[in-house]
């Protein structure tokens, strides 16, 4: 064994984490054949420059164990206990309501021990391995959407929106966001000066997508899409410009393309409930009259004695932000839009501590991801922005919500615990 490789040894043998382990040796290798390199250049043999570039790394064990600290692998213990704590209020509907509610608590235990599981899965998971499988993601997403809910494959209508079985969990095209959201990081992460490219694969991705999705889903696609490729191209000035009016266009596209999908005179009811609700109170803007009844009942502290008289649909799901705060007033509803707001400020906090082009975007996309569903749904309780279907991010009841929003949250903290071990952005 060379010495060169007897002191690497020596080295990382205090180091426990394997990740960091391979980072330091191939660090201080590199730092190492640099001085070798020099040390050549003045006229010695290589194997005396090996040992001279080795004796001034100095004491390998010291060496090792302040390595070690400053390389370990890291745990974002703030965002980790938010996103928990998330969880558990999301119980508290089921537990406060006056009906039987048992196999509710127990699907939702279910659904939250799984979204745990991923999250730690996934932080454990090093992102890095999802560079080069863009293709393979968008790939998939697409022969799942076009088989399963273009041909129609073990899917059914519900209300209008398709829905497809995966195992025990039923879902609309929302399923594919996952991939679509690693695909699109790797994309962008290799091709993001090729705007053209980049145009035709997002267009191309809509005409598969906007048919057979909610507008929901189509909105939270485009966001993320648009956002990320923003932000890889955020410091060229004049080609930021031009994207910014890309985007827009591309956004008023979309809308027009979604309207046209849906029926003129049901959209434009829904509207017109949205903007009069009390001509509307028998249909489109019953719901809107019932935001604003019970928040306006709500109070500081909550009707919490008054909950028989609460009666509201999806009170679990979307509009469990009006739940919360008739339950424990308007006190505990600032507490969780700041709990709430915390995340997606850490999150983009993140985003500034790695030095991995795609990581940023794996952070980026999951900024807007999350983003766009926390601010729509508070904004649609409101009465801000009309009704849509937007969950409230790890609050609201259904698997498939807590899945998605724990693989985003798992691949952030993934990014997180590796920040220390980046060798270059490339």
């Amino acid at each position: 064994m060379s010495e060169k490789k007897a002191f690497l040894k020596q080295v990382t043998n205090p180091i426990k984490s394997k990740e960091a382990k391979k980072f330091v040796a191939l660090e201080l290798e590199q730092h190492m054949e640099a001085a070798v390199r020099n040390m050549l250049k003045s006229g010695l043999c290589r194997e005396e420059a090996e040992s001279q570039a080795v004796k001034r790394m100095g004491d390998p064990v010291k060496l090792g164990i302040k390595m070690g600290k400053l390389h370990r692998p890291k745990i974002d213990w703030s965002l980790l206990s938010l996103v928990l704590l998330l969880y558990l209020i999301g119980f508290l509907p089921l537990l406060i309501t006056q009906y039987e509610f048992q196999f509710s608590l127990f699907k939702k235990s279910i659904d939250v021990l799984l979204g745990i599981l991923i999250v730690l899965t996934l932080m454990m998971f090093d992102y890095r391995r999802l560079k080069k499988t863009y293709w393979l993601m968008l790939g998939v997403a697409g022969i799942i959407l076009i088989l399963v809910f273009h041909f129609g494959f073990s899917s059914w209508m519900v209300n209008g929106v398709q829905f497809a079985q995966f195992g025990t969990f039923s879902a609309n095209s929302l399923i594919v966001i996952p991939l679509l959201f690693i695909g699109w990081a790797g994309l962008l992460h290799r091709h993001a000066n090729r705007p053209l490219f980049i145009s035709g694969v997002f267009l191309l991705s809509l005409a598969i997508y906007i048919p057979i999705s909610p507008v929901p889903n189509v909105v939270l696609y485009t966001a993320m899409v648009v956002v990320m490729y923003l932000w890889s191209i955020r410091n060229q000035s004049k080609k930021l410009v031009g994207s910014i009016i890309a985007a827009l266009f591309s956004v008023i596209t979309v809308c027009l393309l979604v309207f046209w999908k849906s029926s003129s005179l049901y959209m434009r009811q829904r509207l017109m409930g949205f903007l009069f609700p009390e001509q509307y109170e028998s249909n489109y803007g019953y719901f809107y009259l019932q935001f604003k009844k019970y928040l306006s009942e709500a109070g500081w502290f909550g009707q919490f004695p008054q909950m028989e008289k609460f009666n509201m649909a999806e009170m679990y799901t979307d509009m469990i932000f009006v739940t919360l705060t008739y339950s424990f007033g308007w006190v505990f509803a600032i507490a969780i839009v700041l709990f709430l707001t915390v995340v997606m400020v850490r999150i983009c906090w993140i985003s500034r501590k790695t030095p991995d082009s795609f990581g940023q975007l794996i952070i980026v996309g999951a900024a807007a991801l999350y983003t766009v569903q926390f601010v729509y749904n508070i904004g649609m309780v409101l009465g801000l922005v009309p009704i849509a279907g937007f969950s409230l991010p790890f609050i609201s009841y259904g698997a498939i919500s807590a899945v998605i929003n724990s693989i985003i949250i798992g691949l952030v903290l993934s990014v997180y615990r590796r920040k220390n071990l980046i060798v270059s952005t490339n």
